[in-house]
């Protein structure tokens, strides 16, 4: 048997296929072009995107462990349609874990993670009129992970990742509204300031208040749909 090892380029085709095919995915759902409640199988992923079985299905396992794509106790693969008071309640928990997350950051962060974090912040600014909805997407989320990861806690940031996977949806629903991203991006800046002056009463204070706006801002979004769907 030949154990001789693969070229790099070769052993990461299969796992960039994937990643990408999550990436397109993922983006389907977000956009509702897959319609929340709706049945996924392999095969259409596969036809859909173009790909063979394989990295459909690792696609598939990627957005199921963001809470994006659901399993049944029968095994059927659906596009998941959280509860909007389940949604609620998942952002009251990260409110308090992203608070810790602050006081922490601002605490451990080394000179270099504060510097990522203002530069996630800085990508947020300059998307912000972009048409692009994933620019400005992709730039928050990095925003507050980089924070999370910087506090130096892992318990913490496996349970972050944990309630935040599941809140893709919601999240990328207020990150679509364009009058609300200014308010977003002087709370972020508000967030960024504190954390670059390590002051952790501050930098925690700022998220909280930044995650109860959100919360806000989820209830207005889905008053909002119920008056337009009468």
């Amino acid at each position: 048997m030949n154990t001789k090892p693969l070229p790099r380029s070769a052993r990461l085709t299969r796992t960039s296929l994937s990643e990408r095919a999550a990436t397109k995915l993922r983006k389907l759902i977000l956009r509702n072009v897959l319609v929340p409640g709706s049945s996924v199988t392999e095969r259409e992923v596969s036809e859909q995107l173009g790909i063979s079985r394989t990295p459909a299905r690792e696609a598939i396992r990627t957005l199921v462990g963001e809470g994006l794509i659901v399993v049944s106790e029968t095994g059927r693969l659906s596009i998941a349609n959280p509860d909007f008071d389940a949604i609620i309640d998942l952002v009251q928990v990260l409110r308090a874990l992203e608070a810790l997350g602050c006081e922490l950051a601002a605490e451990n962060a080394s000179d270099a993670e504060l510097t990522s974090i203002k530069q996630s912040h800085n990508r947020m600014c300059e998307a912000v009129a972009d048409s692009s909805d994933f620019k400005y997407f992709d730039a928050n989320i990095a925003f507050h992970r980089s924070i999370v990861a910087a506090s130096h806690n892992p318990a913490l940031v496996q349970t972050h990742k944990l309630i935040d996977d599941q809140l893709y949806q919601a999240r990328f629903r207020c990150s679509r509204q364009q009058g609300r991203r200014e308010i977003a991006i002087e709370e972020h800046d508000r967030i960024t300031k504190a954390l670059l002056a390590r002051d952790k009463a501050q930098a925690r204070q700022a998220m909280t208040l930044h995650l109860t706006t959100t919360i806000h801002n989820l209830r207005a979004i889905e008053e909002e749909d119920s008056q337009s769907a009468e």
